[in-house]
């Protein structure tokens, strides 16, 4: 046989494959998109209604100052740093959710081919709020292609993305470089816990998230970034438990008007840290 025919026999099985990795792909997204419906995410959507990455975090251009802007609804009294912090915490979140769930949950690391910042409603207790999401448009890769799914190639991937955002960040507001990075892994550990809950294993997510933000020498380690089982008694033999993702970043809400530190901030002390996120653990018990 033929080179020739050879490739043409393996491309019936390259498209078959294709076909397969596509399939699983929707499958986990369609799994997740009720669990997370803050975020959009979809397969080889394009044209107009999505901006190539570059495109959308231009410096002054809508993408940039519309995310901007939107920071202002969760606090008071916000400057251009503490909307920068609570940006790329916000953004890193969902891309954490859109990469991470395929990652986790199938074993693909994507790409991010467009992006666009859209409106959407959301629940409320009982009522419906209008919000907006960021909807990303996802690529797989080819099944000729599909390299590994370690966590150094997700890391990788994930800090490839967000290296370009940070610096524009940098450069429109003044945040630092580093304090962005501490922020965009509380996301990914952040995000990593909430899908391995919705999976039903959290251990492996907590697992390949430290993988990627305890190694040393790359944008998104962290040295303070951690996890905690928070544990409260109730009588006898029963427990509550809850891990929790212990940030090693600050999104400075202390700074707004009437703002304080949150619940698992690297500011507060542990014994403090701890009481309050016992309270929280407390609080979704009675829900």
């Amino acid at each position: 046989m033929s080179l020739g025919h050879e490739r043409q026999d393996e491309r019936p099985a390259e498209d078959e494959a294709d076909a397969a990795l596509r399939q699983s792909a929707l499958g986990v997204l369609a799994h997740l998109q009720s669990s997370f419906p803050e975020v959009g995410f979809s397969l080889g959507a394009a044209g107009d209604v999505f901006l190539p990455e570059a495109r959308f975090w231009v410096e002054e251009g809508v993408g940039l100052e519309d995310s901007l802007a939107y920071q202002d609804r969760f606090a008071e009294g916000m400057d251009d740093k503490i909307r920068a912090a609570h940006l790329i915490a916000f953004y890193s979140n969902q891309l954490t959710l859109a990469l991470g769930g395929l990652y986790l949950g199938g074993g693909i690391v994507a790409a991010v081919r467009g992006l666009r910042f859209e409106e959407f409603s959301r629940a409320y207790g009982e009522r419906l709020v209008a919000a907006k999401r960021f909807h990303f448009s996802l690529a797989l890769p080819a099944a000729g292609d599909h390299a590994p799914a370690t966590a150094d190639v997700f890391g990788e991937t994930f800090a490839a993305h967000l290296a370009p955002i940070v610096v524009m960040l940098k450069r429109r507001t003044g945040l630092s470089s580093g304090a962005q990075w501490r922020l965009a892994a509380d996301s990914l550990a952040g995000g990593f816990l909430e899908i391995g809950r919705v999976l039903g294993d959290e251990e492996t997510a907590m697992a390949r998230a430290l993988a990627i933000v305890k190694r040393a020498g790359t944008s998104l380690f962290s040295d303070k970034l951690r996890y905690e089982d928070i544990v409260i008694e109730i009588g006898g033999n029963h427990a509550l438990s809850r891990t929790y993702r212990l940030r090693g970043g600050c999104c400075l809400y202390y700074r707004t008007e009437g703002g304080s530190f949150c619940d698992s901030c690297v500011m507060l002390a542990p014994d403090d840290r701890r009481a309050r996120l016992q309270a929280h653990l407390l609080a979704l018990q009675a829900r």
